[in-house]
């Protein structure tokens, strides 16, 4: 088959939507197909990517991407201006892809599946306008790959008037594809025959994890992830760190060092900050900790990707609320008394062999 697949990031980006995408492309070139991914490219040399996967890796040209794949943030001074004025009232600079995709589907013939990767959503709407005006030249099959929902979105909350491309979007699309059952209540009733759940996928052969464990000499954790204030949020289990006078090192991987620099100043070397990692580096580190960090959401149809890595690493899980709940199951993990870890789902569900059969199914 000939498959393309468009999100707006892909390899060597950081970022579930980029890493499901490019695991995909992967995964569908290692059976034969002729495999075709999109993205936001930048400088990045995709020479040997290419030759090692037999995935074509094409640009979709830009102008208004705040971030490419390479990680290059290249935004002037009213591209600033503009993103503030308009970002949520017009999804700008994103509402790019409503002629982008259209554009980039109109050079490509006979596509058998097209896999469209939300976020951001006007992904999906550009394919959907490009649905009703290539007609018999559009994809045989169209799915519509969702992170997280849009209008049901419990976090962030969109301008009513996008209601209707929504809905003009999800008549176009033969299928839906969100990561958690949970999720299905952020989409729209009549659309719900639509859906079908797929977990994110990984390559298993690539994660490497210290395979004979040992505890560290003081309780060692770690988190890697986004921190959403009020939402997904650590403030009240940091302030308690801060109490405790036992030694302990709390490692996170983050981008948000402004978040955590009150933190740092009190727990000093007890809190070690650092930078996102390539994800089979971050596997391993977090293979050593006596146990890992999973911030809850607020709501139960998001799910942070992240959690998956966690269970691959084969290292105890201690769910944390914003609201901190869990102070004596803490105090047990201290201990190193895990019987209340978060308990480990399928494995091989994430595994993108399966992952990357459903969508094929």
């Amino acid at each position: 088959m000939k498959i393309v697949i468009i999100p707006y990031l892909i390899y060597p980006k950081i970022s579930p939507r980029s890493m499901r995408a490019t695991e995909l492309a992967k995964y569908f070139a290692s059976l034969g197909h002729e495999v075709i991914l999109y993205g936001t490219l930048g400088n990045y040399n995709y020479n040997d990517f290419c030759k090692q996967t037999g995935v074509v890796v094409k640009d979709q040209k830009r102008h208004l991407a705040e971030e490419n794949s390479d990680g290059n943030i290249t935004l002037n001074i009213i591209d600033r201006i503009m993103i503030k004025l308009f970002h949520k009232i017009l999804e700008y600079p994103n509402i790019e892809y409503l002629w982008k995709i259209p554009q980039i589907l109109k050079k490509e013939n006979n596509i058998d599946l097209l896999i469209t990767v939300a976020h951001p959503f006007p992904i999906h709407w550009g394919a959907a306008i490009a649905k009703s005006r290539l007609k018999a030249q559009f994809p045989k099959v169209w799915i519509s790959d969702c992170g997280d929902p849009y209008m049901g979105n419990t976090v962030i909350k969109y301008p009513f008037y996008f209601k209707y491309i929504e809905k003009y979007w999800a008549r176009k699309t033969d299928y839906i594809t969100i990561p958690i059952e949970e999720s299905r209540k952020g989409y729209y009733p009549e659309f719900q025959s639509k859906i079908k759940i797929i977990p994110q996928g990984f390559d298993f052969t690539s994660s490497k994890i210290v395979k004979e464990f040992q505890h560290n000499s003081i309780p060692t954790f770690a988190y890697a992830g986004a921190v959403y204030p009020g939402y997904r949020d650590p403030s009240r289990f940091l302030d308690y760190l801060c109490t405790l006078s036992i030694d302990f090192k709390f490692i996170v991987y983050t981008r948000d060092f402004n978040f955590y620099k009150k933190y740092k100043e009190i727990l000093k070397e007890k809190l070690e900050l650092r930078n996102y990692i390539p994800r089979e580096e971050l596997l391993y580190e977090l293979s050593k900790m006596d146990f890992l960090i999973n911030l809850l959401n607020s709501e139960s149809i998001q799910s942070p990707s992240k959690l998956i890595d966690y269970f691959l690493t084969k290292r105890p899980i201690l769910d944390i609320s914003s609201a901190f709940k869990e102070l004596d199951n803490f105090q047990c993990f201290l201990n190193r008394d895990y019987q209340n870890q978060h308990n480990c789902q399928n494995v091989e569900q994430y595994n993108i062999i399966n992952v990357g059969n459903k969508f094929l199914k």
